[in-house]
């Protein structure tokens, strides 16, 4: 981002656009039933609490700040929450790991980075292996990074309207692109964007991940390459773009996992 642009962003920031949600599909629409067999749902005693992606047979990527230290399981195969398909699974989280983890961690780093975003990745643990079909499949890692003006995908069970309302029933889908991190560190100045994270979304707003949608994908040319993270609140407003964990600086690290 040049000086000029800089400058012009700074000017039309407003102290009340910068304001965090930790929590956080604004602006899209159901997503196709059959377009997101990855996605997941994260139960906390039996309650929604967080979106995930699977990775493989026994693996799912979320959020840090989804961890939550009661009965965790995770279902596939969602689309309709209320209405079953008969093919969904469910599994309990058997281990939750949190960057710097490593194999063989006794006191994982989960609890903490709950509360502190600055490594907002968690890998989880299934006790058993899922069995692939039509409406669950692994989403592929990335093997480059995301070059800015990318257009993704977001997705998830998070609010669809800024005003309260309960969550949806089925995963919305909406369409955004990479940014420079240089305009989330100007919406966010009291946080210090890294290569740790993403800024996706536009300036004018109206297209965003909301409450609900926490921990999510952010699926660029069919891999993930980020988590959702953090963003304004109101969800969608213009001059905030979403930050999301960039999947391609954990690699090395996720690796020794799965």
């Amino acid at each position: 981002m040049g000086p000029g642009e800089v400058m012009a962003f700074v000017l039309l920031l407003q102290p009340s656009l910068v304001l965090a949600n930790p929590t956080r599909i604004i602006g899209g629409q159901e997503c196709f039933e059959d377009w997101h067999p990855w996605l997941a749902a994260i139960l906390a005693n039996e309650s929604f609490v967080c979106g995930a992606t699977l990775l493989n047979q026994d693996w799912v990527l979320t959020a840090a700040h989804c961890y939550q230290s009661m009965n965790l399981q995770v279902k596939f195969g969602v689309h309709d929450k209320g209405k079953p398909r008969g093919d969904e699974q469910l599994r309990d989280v058997v281990g939750t790991f949190c960057f710097p983890d490593t194999p063989g961690t006794t006191n994982s780093t989960c609890p903490y980075e709950r509360n502190d975003t600055k490594h907002d990745i968690m890998l989880m643990k299934l006790n058993a292996s899922v069995t692939y079909n039509k409406h669950i499949a692994p989403l592929a890692l990335p093997d480059r990074a995301a070059p800015l003006g990318t257009y993704c995908q977001i997705m998830g069970w998070g609010k669809t309207e800024v005003a309260d309302e309960p969550f949806p029933k089925v995963p919305f889908c909406a369409s955004i692109k990479i940014l420079n991190n240089d305009f989330c560190q100007y919406a966010y100045p009291w946080w210090h964007m890294t290569n740790n994270q993403l800024c996706a979304g536009f300036l004018e707003g109206d297209r965003d991940t909301c409450e609900g949608d926490s921990g999510g994908p952010l699926v660029c040319g069919g891999r993930i390459q980020g988590v959702v993270s953090f963003g304004g609140q109101p969800c969608a407003e213009p001059l905030q773009p979403g930050v999301y964990t960039n999947v391609y600086e954990y690699l090395n690290w996720m690796r020794r996992y799965i």
